[in-house]
C-alpha cells in the first residue's frame, strides 16, 4: 500500500532533527472522520524524541493553535480525513500549494489553507503537509470501516519510520 500512496516524496523531505508538530483531526463520533486521532493514538504508543510534537485536535483544529505557537516547529503534519472521490482508506499526501485539491473534513469546514496561513502568521517559514484519508463513511455513532483503519496504521507506520529513521 506505501508504494501507492501519492506525494511521499514531500513527507520524505521533512528533516528529522527539527521541530515537528502532527496534528490528527477527527470526530470520534463520525465512523471515519476519526482517522486523523486514530493516527496520533497509534503514534503516542512510539517514542518520539521531544523536538516531535504529537497533538490530537479531535474535531477542532482551531482549539490547538495556541499549543502548535508555543512549541515553534519547522514542520507541521496535519493529518485528516479528505473526500478526494477515490476509493476508501486511499492515502494522498498534499503540499500547501495543491490541498485545495482535497476536502480535508472538519466540522466547520475551515479552510486549511486559511489554517496554515494564519499559524504562517506567527511562525515565520513553517512548512506544512497534509496527509488525507478518503472516508468511506461519515455516519454518526459508527466505527471507522476496516480500509481506513488499515490506512490509520500504515500512516502512524510510516511517520515513525520516517521520523525516527527506521
Amino acid at each position: 500500500m506505501k508504494d501507492k500512496i501519492q506525494g511521499l516524496k514531500l513527507l520524505k523531505k521533512i528533516k528529522s532533527s527539527k521541530k515537528i508538530c502532527i496534528i490528527g483531526i477527527g470526530n470520534y463520533d463520525r465512523a471515519d472522520d476519526y482517522v486523523g486521532s486514530a493516527v496520533i493514538e497509534l503514534l503516542e504508543e512510539k517514542n518520539f524524541p521531544e523536538n516531535i510534537k504529537l497533538i490530537n485536535a479531535g474535531p477542532v483544529p482551531e482549539a490547538v493553535t495556541a499549543t502548535i505557537k508555543r512549541f515553534e516547529p519547522q514542520y507541521l503534519i496535519i493529518v485528516d480525513a479528505a473526500q478526494m472521490e477515490e476509493e476508501p482508506g486511499t492515502i494522498r499526501i498534499f503540499s500547501e500549494k495543491n490541498v485545495d485539491s482535497a476536502y480535508m473534513i472538519t466540522p466547520h469546514k475551515v479552510s486549511m489553507k486559511m489554517y496554515t496561513q494564519y499559524l504562517k502568521h506567527f511562525l515565520k517559514g513553517l512548512k506544512t503537509v497534509f496527509i488525507g484519508i478518503q472516508p468511506k463513511s461519515l455516519r454518526y455513532y459508527e466505527g471507522m470501516t476496516e480500509n481506513v483503519k488499515v490506512s490509520a496504521t500504515v500512516v502512524s507506520e510510516l511517520l515513525e519510520n520516517i521520523l525516527l529513521g527506521k
